[in-house]
């Protein structure tokens, strides 16, 4: 089970990889934004890290803004080489071999686990030795391959390797330490939410987000995706995974779009939309924000 680490990684969020850029001209036209800065272009595309065959070609308007940018730029750059690093990570943030996860889980959620793992009929004996939040990536990772995604062709791959491929230059907005560490310094209570949320996202949920995306319905997914929950552990969840990392990546956005440098911006779509989402963060910053489609 723990040994697909690079699709773990390359999901990055819990939320954000719910939401599949589909990019054909004949199936939807997702959000591209166009940011402009003392004449320069740069443009910010939403993603997902798993895809499928049909989502490709690209539409003609999101190519010619990849190939206008001088730099490719991704919530962080994973490569081969890194493999070793990123497992070491998951070894010591992702596992706690001492406990079986049953254990460690509260009643309301061990009751709401053990029933999706009979009625489901997940391999929850291999979730043993993970930790909550590693557990609710694996089984996003199922319920997005049973609608038929793979890591291999996920948008920013696809992205990643076009640049590879040229020696464009690629930027990182975060680093493998920092997403993960974001994931493991939640508390066991926001673990167990984390884990729950993903148990009740169903088929359908994530069909509905998906189609939402391929029609740039922005107000649709806003809604499905929002906190609307008074609770601490709910709040201090979202801001952890949505808020403060948009403030993050909209900084270095805005550091590299000040020094003159031209950007394609690929992230999870999450990471995009909404009131504090990184559009409505650039515009506050002084940066015009155009929609393209």
């Amino acid at each position: 089970m723990i040994r697909n680490f690079k699709s773990v990684v390359l999901l990055s969020t819990f939320i954000a990889l719910f939401l599949p850029s589909t990019f054909l001209a004949d199936n939807g036209k997702p959000d591209l934004w166009r940011v402009e800065h003392n004449g320069n272009m740069s443009y910010l595309f939403g993603s997902i890290h798993l895809g499928s065959d049909d989502l490709y070609p690209m539409t003609e308007e999101v190519t010619k803004a990849y190939h206008s940018s001088d730099h490719l730029t991704v919530e962080f750059d994973l490569k081969d080489a890194d493999q070793p690093k990123m497992m070491s990570l998951i070894q010591k943030h992702g596992l706690d071999i001492t406990t079986p996860l049953e254990k460690r889980l509260s009643p309301k959620t061990l009751a709401v686990y053990q029933q999706a793992c009979e009625v489901r009929k997940w391999p929850c004996q291999q979730f043993a030795p993970l930790k909550p939040w590693f557990v609710s990536l694996q089984l996003t990772i199922m319920q997005m391959q049973q609608l038929g995604y793979k890591a291999d062709l996920g948008i920013d791959k696809h992205f990643l390797s076009m640049a590879h491929h040229s020696n464009k230059s690629v930027l990182s907005l975060e680093s493998m330490e920092s997403q993960i560490d974001m994931l493991a310094g939640l508390t066991q209570e926001q673990q167990e939410l984390m884990l729950v949320q993903t148990i009740e996202e169903t088929g359908d949920f994530l069909s509905e987000l998906i189609q939402a995306w391929k029609e740039g319905d922005d107000g649709a997914l806003v809604k499905m995706l929002e906190n609307d929950s008074d609770d601490a552990a709910s709040i201090a969840m979202h801001n952890a995974i949505f808020g403060d990392r948009n403030i993050t990546m909209a900084e270095g956005i805005t550091k590299h779009l000040l020094n003159g440098k031209t950007l394609f911006v690929v992230v999870g779509a999450g990471h995009i939309v909404g009131d504090d989402g990184i559009v409505e963060l650039l515009r506050a910053g002084g940066f015009k924000v155009t929609q393209l489609q």
